[in-house]
């Protein structure tokens, strides 16, 4: 993920602006919090901010071809990363070639990644 460097006024200390990575476990089909969620990250995005989802567990549901979710199409729209975890899309026998073009496969190493550089990791 990619860091911003913003000058501090606190003791004239560089600062780094972290990005956001949410992680997105709910079925929008059975979960009406995800719409708004992912109005959250879009709201983020408008403010210039690193936003990346990642989809897990029941929520890679969503995640798979012929599925009419256009929130997917609207979060590229904004620049918004989506990815599925692996063992999630495993586990509920969904192929690399049965998801969304706009959504990448993903691990558990991203998230890992992101807590280590200091980013935002939110559970919804």
């Amino acid at each position: 993920m990619r860091q911003l460097r913003l000058s501090s006024t606190h003791n004239n200390k560089e600062r780094s602006m972290k990005d956001y990575l949410f992680i997105q476990s709910q079925d929008h089909f059975y979960d009406a919090r995800t719409r708004a969620q992912y109005e959250m990250a879009i709201a983020l995005a408008e403010t210039q901010q690193n936003v990346s989802i990642l989809l897990v567990q029941n929520a890679v549901l969503a995640a798979r071809k012929g599925v009419k979710h256009t929130m997917f199409d609207t979060l590229g729209a904004y620049r918004i990363k989506v990815y599925a975890d692996e063992l999630s899309l495993q586990q509920r026998e969904i192929q690399p070639d049965d998801i969304h073009a706009g959504i990448n496969q993903a691990n558990i190493k991203l998230v890992i990644d992101a807590m280590l550089n200091g980013d935002k990791v939110v559970w919804w």
